[in-house]
C-alpha cells in the first residue's frame, strides 16, 4: 500500500514536467507556425504574380483588372537569357562565343527599348533605312572593292566576345531585385479596376482614386512595338472625351492586346445604358 502514494506523487510530477515542456514549447510553435505560413503564401504570392498581372484579374463579370508596367519589368528577358544561357555554357562551354553574342544582343535591345520608342511604321522605316545602307556597302565592296561595313564587322567579331557564365548568373541574380520590385510596384501602384460605371486605381500610402465614365471613350495605342514584345502584348489605353481630347492615359498596360476583348465588353456596357436611358427620357418627354 505504501508504493501507490509514491507512484501516484511521481505520475504528478511527470505530468507537471509534460505541462512545463508543453508551455515551453507552445510560444515557440506559436512563433514559427505562423511564421512559415507567411513565408510559403509569400513565396505564392510572388510565383503567381507574374501570371495575375499578365492575364489581367476580373473580380465580377463586369469587372475587369489590368496592372500598369513598370519600366523596371523589362527586365525580365535580360534575366531569363542570363539564367538560361549560363546553365547551356556551363555543359557546353564550346558555345560560349554564340550565348555571349546572344547576351550583347539582348542588352542592346533592352537598352534600346528604354531609350527610344519605335511604332511600327518607325520600325519599318528604321529596318528599311538599315537594309538600304547594307545594300549599298554590298553593292561598293563586290562592284567597287571598297570595304565600307565588312571592315566594321570583321572588327567586331575579331573582338570574340563569350559568355561568361558567373558574371552572366550574378547580373541575373542582381536584377532580380528590381524587377521583383517591379511587380511590388504595379501590385501596389499599378492596379486599374474597369467596371461599367467607373474606373479605380489604388495607389498605396496615398490612397484611391475614381474616374467617372461619363461620356468618355476608348482607345488602344501600341506606340513601341519593343515594348508590346516584353509586356506580352502591352499598350496604353486612353480616355478621350467627344472632341477627341485625351482626359487620362494608362501607360503600358500588360497583355493589353489579349484582355482588350474583356475591356470593350466592360467599357461598352455604361455607353449601353446611357443610350437607354436617353431614350426613356425622349419618351417620357413626349408623352
Amino acid at each position: 500500500m505504501g508504493k501507490y502514494p509514491e507512484e501516484a506523487a511521481g505520475g504528478e510530477e511527470s505530468r507537471g514536467r509534460d505541462i512545463a515542456e508543453h508551455a515551453a514549447t507552445a510560444p515557440r510553435r506559436q512563433i514559427i507556425r505562423p511564421a512559415f505560413k507567411a513565408f510559403f503564401q509569400f513565396a505564392r504570392f510572388m510565383i503567381t504574380l507574374p501570371v495575375v498581372l499578365i492575364r489581367g484579374r476580373r473580380g465580377n463579370v463586369d469587372e475587369v483588372t489590368v496592372y500598369s508596367a513598370h519600366p523596371s519589368f523589362f527586365l525580365w528577358l535580360l534575366i531569363l537569357v542570363g539564367f538560361v544561357s549560363a546553365s547551356i555554357v556551363d555543359r557546353e562551354p564550346q558555345l560560349a562565343g554564340f550565348f555571349g553574342w546572344l547576351y550583347v544582343w539582348v542588352l542592346m535591345y533592352f537598352l534600346v527599348t528604354l531609350l527610344y520608342d519605335f511604332s511600327a511604321r518607325k520600325l519599318a522605316l528604321w529596318v528599311l533605312i538599315f537594309a538600304l545602307i547594307w545594300l549599298t556597302s554590298k553593292y561598293f565592296e563586290d562592284i567597287k572593292n571598297v570595304a565600307i561595313l565588312s571592315s566594321l564587322f570583321d572588327y567586331l567579331a575579331s573582338l570574340q566576345p563569350k559568355l561568361d557564365p558567373g558574371t552572366a548568373t550574378v547580373l541575373s541574380w542582381l536584377l532580380l531585385l528590381p524587377w521583383f520590385g517591379s511587380l511590388l510596384h504595379m501590385a501596389l501602384n499599378g492596379r486599374k479596376k474597369f467596371s461599367p460605371n467607373e474606373i479605380g486605381e489604388f495607389h498605396f500610402g496615398e490612397g484611391s482614386e475614381l474616374t467617372d465614365r461619363t461620356g468618355l471613350r476608348f482607345r488602344t495605342q501600341y506606340r513601341d512595338v519593343l515594348e508590346t514584345i516584353l509586356t506580352i502584348g502591352g499598350g496604353d489605353l486612353l480616355a478621350v472625351d467627344n472632341h477627341q481630347n485625351v482626359i487620362k492615359r494608362w501607360d503600358n498596360i500588360l497583355g493589353l492586346f489579349f484582355l482588350w476583348k474583356d475591356l470593350d465588353r466592360v467599357l461598352h456596357q455604361r455607353a449601353a445604358v446611357m443610350e437607354m436611358g436617353d431614350e426613356e427620357k425622349e419618351k417620357s418627354a413626349e408623352h
